[in-house]
């Protein structure tokens, strides 16, 4: 590999080596190098949302760490990433200073936290947190990449990636290197947030961004005496706006003193959810979320069971890394209808269980299989079964299917 002829920085010189003025063939750049390591993290992340605004001052980092939070507190794998690097607030408003761990983003959290979220920030590089950051996008770009490179999150079911307002470098850079990110944008009623909000889905549109939708913060005000909503701007901008350009609009979020006085002084994961108006409306929102990015949506058909079996010489390998072939079994009707046989892919971290899950495997059967390779099938939805290398593999999922019946159905009949 040889330096960029052009005399910059190789770290620096850009996102794109293509675009790079004066590379040649042999140009080491770190996104070359990187590349594998990027892949095999993102193998790790089930699903990456992107919280982004046309405007600042629309509470987008306060929807980005609530809606975190609140999938962490339903106990799912959560990382939060902040990547709004000119303003980073993620931190501050969750209190969280002196990481115990840098490299697994681990913080000192409650006790019903600290297994489920991971969160990495700017800041945390930062010896003064005052200081202003004057950075280019390239540098913008290569942080990214290292934030996800860098930093073991180890297997996630969620990862809120928390970018600054409008359509720069940032969310440009996002989307280059997660092209599998979904977008949620925050907008609030008024007009000025709204026509900011259509360049963003325009943003999203002409990169092919997924968007999931639309949230509407800052909607209205609940009286703490009387209960009766007050709205603070217009209403309903946000779900016309969704209409016309044909995005779900996922719903309204309420302004809420005790989120905005909880943010200010570092404590909103002291918050409970169930005193806040805010809180109660996020709620349906992430209830929506989990039902679109359903894992098994795509790739499995209801009422078909999918059975893999790692094989040795035609029988359950003793040893997971020993297995020659897979085998597979379709299941429906509790009868087997279909066997396919494969040769073993290559043993990459997370290779194989993201192979079964595009598969649409649902049950893996395996004897010697270790905790860890366990967790990360399990990690994909799929049920991890014990097995004895004696028994033929179509016996072994007949057995299976023998000690584990179909539910009775209720009868419909009043």
């Amino acid at each position: 590999m040889t330096d960029c002829p052009s005399g910059a920085d190789p770290k620096t010189c850009g996102a794109d080596p293509k675009a790079c003025s004066g590379c040649e063939p042999g140009h080491h750049h770190p996104e070359e190098s990187g590349d594998k390591e990027l892949t095999r993290t993102l193998k790790q992340i089930r699903h990456k949302i992107l919280v982004m605004s046309g405007k600042g001052g629309v509470g987008k980092s306060s929807v980005a760490v609530s809606l975190a939070l609140s999938l962490a507190r339903r106990g799912y794998k959560v990382g939060l990433m902040d990547v709004d690097l000119h303003g980073p607030n993620v931190l501050r408003m969750l209190g969280l200073k002196d990481p115990l761990d840098l490299m697994h983003a681990q913080f000192r959290l409650p006790p019903d936290l600290f297994d489920t979220l991971r969160v990495i920030s700017i800041e945390v590089l930062m010896k003064n947190r005052e200081m202003a950051v004057i950075w280019r996008g390239p540098l913008k770009h290569q942080l990214i990449r290292q934030f996800l490179t860098e930093v073991v999150w180890g297997p996630l079911d969620y990862l809120v990636i928390d970018a600054p307002p409008g359509t720069g470098d940032e969310p440009m850079s996002v989307a280059q290197t997660i092209p599998e990110a979904h977008a949620v944008i925050v907008t609030t009623p008024q007009e000025i947030s709204l026509a900011d909000v259509r360049k963003s889905i325009n943003f999203c549109q002409k990169i092919n961004l997924d968007m999931l939708g639309l949230v509407e913060n800052m909607s209205g005000y609940r009286c703490p005496h009387c209960g009766e909503a007050v709205p603070l701007f217009k209403s309903g901008g946000a779900e016309k706006t969704a209409q016309a350009a044909k995005v779900p609009f996922l719903g309204a979020l309420p302004f809420d003193p005790k989120v905005v006085e909880a943010a200010d002084q570092g404590e909103l994961i002291q918050l409970p959810e169930a005193d806040s108006p805010f809180f109660q409306a996020l709620r349906p929102i992430v209830d929506y979320l989990l039902e679109v990015l359903s894992p098994t949506a795509s790739r499995r058909e209801p009422g078909v069971l999918k059975f893999a079996l790692p094989l040795d010489d035609g029988k359950l390998a003793a040893k997971f890394s020993q297995a020659q072939h897979f085998a597979f079994f379709t299941v429906k009707d509790r009868a087997i209808v279909d066997r396919e046989t494969i040769p073993t892919p290559p043993h990459e971290p997370g290779g194989i269980p993201e192979i079964l899950d595009d598969l649409g495997v649902t049950h893996v059967v395996a004897a010697g299989l270790g905790d860890k390779a366990q967790g990360l099938i399990q990690h994909k939805g799929i049920q991890v079964i014990p097995g004895n290398p004696q028994e033929a593999p179509e016996t072994l999922v007949q057995n299976y299917l023998k000690d584990n019946p179909a539910p009775a159905r209720q009868c419909a009949a009043p």
